[in-house]
């Protein structure tokens, strides 16, 4: 049973007047909650700010204890409780101090009887209201809302909840990222649990499905925060269109014939997507003033909707047309793709030709929401045979004798290449052989102080236009043969003279040779990400790195830090020189971009830890085909499509269908960089000649002949429509492909680049 936490009346704005709130959270005991809220308490004595401790518990981690040393603590009150003694924080005896920031840890622990709180978040809270501000640290299990979840899928009984409104109202969460095995890892250095109690741990709530479900929890459950008070903030408004990773998938209705197919494949979409769906009803009248007959129909949408896990949206027309209603509720939604039902067979040109058509309508209006119109014929029994034998997931994967390890984060500052150099003392401390090949500190005193003496390969110097270069020397590095070597800069492109033109091809060779490799990147860099990024940022995004390679890390470590503590950094002169700390907080660093960069990292991160627990479907294997022309913008189609692709578990296919006999110099460059993209992606990439065909029949025949479930093709930079768009590819393929989903991706202008 649910235990029920009232809230107080002057929780919210009195809160944040007062104290200001900080939550740690992490998927499981260990992770180094405590140790993180330690540490930053350390560094905010350092700089004058008044912190106290007001409970922490060390559980004996020596590493924790020692973090203690050098920081005021408050005393324990001890509550005698028949013949037990508790130790709880000393509410009375903090105020009386009145410090600027308290440490209070165990945030979901219940308080012993006679305690002037039930819960310690209420003492929390108690402090707060009385002006001081909090740090706690808490585990995702002990969410209130995902309590009944770890029960169901874990097995995990969790007594102990603190309510989500509580999470909520925090100034500020960060999530502590470690993997599973680390976690293990640590488990078994004693550094968690007594000797005593690791069998027991590592075969029950230590095993790695579990934690590996929980660490997905905990980045999601923080995914989520940020992006919901992202879109409450007043900064939400310099973004235009939807911002994040999650996709919102609305499915539109009308006949509970077809409602039934379509709502399911928004609901499979949404799925594998790991998004949000609803279902949308244009109705003629208001659901008062409907006949019997139309109030029954809608309501069998509506249980449909709810079969499925679906919001209900029902919207009167009210002289609004089906596409106008659908254009508003898809941006009230912040929705990123809109699922309709392809025309019945015979009626499409008459169909197609109305300018107030749905289709046509969204085609003309959509920006940067993707329409998807999902083909009715059935496949015969012989077809779907071919296409599960032929269907086999394109993965990436390669065995290699070394291991790579990716410290990822939102932004410059976060900290990865500083926990990348403490990870490398921890490991020297337990008898590993590590070495640096190549750090960049940028000038960042705190960084280059946890060098050490960690031992360092001297670089290799590349003399290049009048320049001298410095670049990790490979071949020192396997003359030295380390068990790790840190190559930081993930994305780095590798001066001319270099044995590899990237830093990520040195990586591999190191790899390649069974010496293991830690490295850190920052999310904008990944290859797919780059339209999503420079849409929210305005950024042109140089230097990226194949989402492939990403996919080799045995373990990805997010390094997460919210916005208002990294301006905080930049504004004290900690990620860049005085002189560059103005034009960031005008450009990439404002709060909007760094809150959407967070929560893009936040659930990368989450589907990569996602991807082992999660089955590749069996029944309905996809095979999905990109088509593009020779443009630029024929790059953004390609990383939407692979990343539909990838999330769908399909194989994917890029066809360019030539009319142009021969390509012009311009058209050939571009041609060539769209094929190099898709073989990055791993797409089987096809090149069809239009000699006596349109451009559309030649997609038809291709989809037919390569037994495609899906088609994506670009939105009409010009939308224009009537007769003009019965002519274009997209109208031949809604008419004639009825066998495949239509996935039309929107164009939409961006901000001006830097």
């Amino acid at each position: 049973m649910t235990e029920e936490f009232g809230r107080p009346n002057d929780i919210g704005g009195e809160m944040a007047r007062r104290g200001r709130l900080r939550v740690f959270i992490g998927a499981a005991p260990g992770v180094g909650k405590t140790y993180t809220m330690l540490n930053e308490a350390h560094r905010m004595c350092r700089e004058g700010t008044d912190v106290v401790v007001g409970f922490v518990e060390t559980h004996g981690r020596k590493e924790t204890e020692r973090l203690l040393q050098g920081l005021e603590v408050i005393a324990p009150a001890m509550l005698q409780v028949g013949h037990a003694t508790f130790k709880e924080p000393d509410l009375h005896a903090i105020l009386l101090r009145n410090p600027d920031v308290c440490l209070i840890d165990e945030l979901a622990h219940s308080n012993p009887p006679g305690a002037r709180h039930r819960k310690r978040f209420e003492d929390v809270i108690y402090l707060l209201q009385h002006g001081i501000s909090v740090m706690t640290a808490v585990n995702v299990q002990h969410l209130e809302s995902l309590r009944n979840q770890v029960q169901r899928e874990l097995g995990l009984r969790v007594r102990e909840v603190v309510p989500d409104w509580f999470f909520r109202e925090a100034d500020e969460v960060t999530v502590i990222d470690v993997t599973p095995e680390t976690l293990r890892q640590r488990l078994r250095d004693g550094e968690i649990y007594p000797l005593d109690k690791l069998d027991t741990a590592l075969n029950h709530f230590f095993r790695l499905d579990r934690l590996a479900w929980l660490r997905q929890m905990s980045l999601r459950a923080v995914a989520d925060d940020v992006e919901e008070r992202l879109e409450n903030s007043y900064e939400r408004k310099t973004i235009s269109g939807p911002v994040g990773a999650k996709e919102v998938v609305v499915v539109c209705v009308s006949h509970l014939g077809r409602a039934e197919a379509l709502v399911e494949r928004g609901r499979r979409m949404a799925l594998r997507m790991k998004g949000d769906l609803y279902v949308v009803y244009a109705a003629e009248t208001d659901e008062d003033r409907m006949t019997e007959k139309a109030r029954v129909e809608v309501e069998a949408l509506r249980r449909l909707a709810e079969l499925h896990g679906a919001e209900w949206v029902l919207e009167p027309k009210r002289d609004r047309s089906v596409g106008e209603i659908i254009l508003q509720v898809a941006r009230r939604l912040n929705a990123t793709q809109v699922v309709l039902g392809q025309p019945h067979k015979g009626v499409s040109a008459r169909w197609l030709m109305s300018w107030q058509h749905p289709v046509q309508y969204l085609l003309r209006r959509l920006k940067y929401v993707d329409l998807r119109i999902v083909g009715w014929q059935q496949l015969s029994p012989e077809a779907i045979l071919q296409r599960n034998m032929a269907s086999e997931r394109v993965v990436r994967e390669r065995k290699l004798p070394g291991k790579l390890i990716i410290l990822v984060g939102a932004a410059p500052g976060v900290g990865k290449t500083y926990r990348m150099l403490r990870d490398a003392h921890d490991w020297r401390a337990r008898g590993v052989d590590v070495v640096i090949g190549h750090i960049e500190t940028h000038g960042r005193k705190e960084t280059e102080e946890q060098i050490g003496d960690l031992e360092r390969i001297p670089k290799r110097l590349i003399k290049y236009s009048g320049r001298v270069y410095e670049e990790p020397d490979l071949a020192s590095i396997l003359a030295r043969r380390p068990q790790i070597v840190l190559m930081d800069e993930l994305a780095h492109t590798n001066a001319p003279g270099s044995v590899f033109k990237k830093r990520y091809q040195d990586i591999l060779y190191l790899l390649e040779n069974g010496i293991d490799v830690a490295t850190a990147v920052n999310v904008q860099h990944i290859e797919s990400l780059k339209d999503r990024i420079e849409h929210i940022t305005g950024v042109t995004v140089r230097e990226r790195v194949p989402d492939w390679f990403v996919k080799l890390a045995s373990e990805l470590k997010l390094i997460d830090i919210s916005p208002e503590t990294l301006i905080e950094r930049l504004q004290e002169g900690k990620i860049y020189p005085s002189d560059k700390v103005e034009r960031a907080l005008n450009h990439f660093f404002q709060p909007a971009h760094l809150a959407a960069l967070r929560e893009i990292a936040l659930r990368e991160v989450a589907d990569v830890v996602d991807g082992p627990l999660t089955s590749p479907p069996q029944a309905d294997p996809e095979r999905i085909l990109v088509c593009v022309n020779y443009r630029p913008h024929s790059e953004a189609l390609v990383r939407r499509g692979w990343r539909i692709a990838d999330r769908l578990q399909a194989q994917l296919y890029v066809l360019t269908v030539q009319t142009e006999f021969p390509l012009s110099s311009q058209n050939e460059r571009d041609f060539a960089a769209v094929r190099e993209l898709a073989e990055q992606f791993g797409a089987t990439f096809l090149i069809r000649p239009a000699l006596n065909k349109s451009v559309g029949q030649v997609i038809v025949e291709t989809a037919t002949s390569e037994r495609i479930s899906q088609i994506v093709m670009g939105q009409s930079i010009n939308r224009g429509g009537g007769l003009f768009f019965t002519h274009r590819p997209i109208a031949y393929v809604l008419n004639r492909a009825a066998f495949v989903d239509l996935h039309i991706v929107a164009y939409a202008d961006r901000a001006s680049s830097s």
